[in-house]
């Protein structure tokens, strides 16, 4: 009886510790934290991606913003993925629209940017100008992403 336990406690040890050796390789969509709306009691907004790192072979960036269910109709402008420090950078993809609990998910084809991905490029932002239907001048606010690295394409 004692051959048999130790003989399953270390399968199990062998088996547990290949999860860890052997990840499933299954990339995570990121979620921002929740960015609150200027003048909008309660309102915050937060941009979804479906991964954080992007590879050679992707071929687009997804993204949705999404409310906390305390804004009302939002509205949405210049909804485009941008590298930061370098604001010459960014796809030609742009998107406008509203929503009350979340938008259609928006694609940024990689291979529509200003520049090519010649090397592993860090700090690339989904962002958008959110603001409460119809007062833009006096709620409009910028949302972005969590940073996202795209490599060579």
């Amino acid at each position: 009886m004692k051959k048999y336990f130790k003989s399953l406690l270390a399968l199990t040890l062998l088996i547990s510790s290949g999860l860890f050796i052997f990840p499933n390789g299954k990339a995570e969509a990121a979620t921002s934290s929740w960015q609150s709306v200027t003048k909008i009691s309660g309102c915050k907004v937060r941009v979804w991606t479906d991964y954080t790192i992007y590879t050679s072979n992707a071929d687009t960036i997804d993204s949705y913003l999404e409310s906390n269910g305390h804004c009302g109709r939002l509205e949405y402008e210049g909804m485009s993925a941008q590298q930061n420090e370098n604001a010459n950078f960014y796809s030609k993809n742009r998107f406008n629209g509203y929503f009350s609990n979340r938008t259609p998910i928006k694609r940024f084809n990689l291979d529509n940017f200003t520049g090519r991905f010649t090397g592993t490029t860090k700090g690339i932002y989904v962002n958008a100008l959110v603001w409460k239907a119809g007062k833009k001048s006096t709620t409009a606010t910028l949302v972005s992403s969590v940073p996202l690295t795209v490599y060579k394409r």
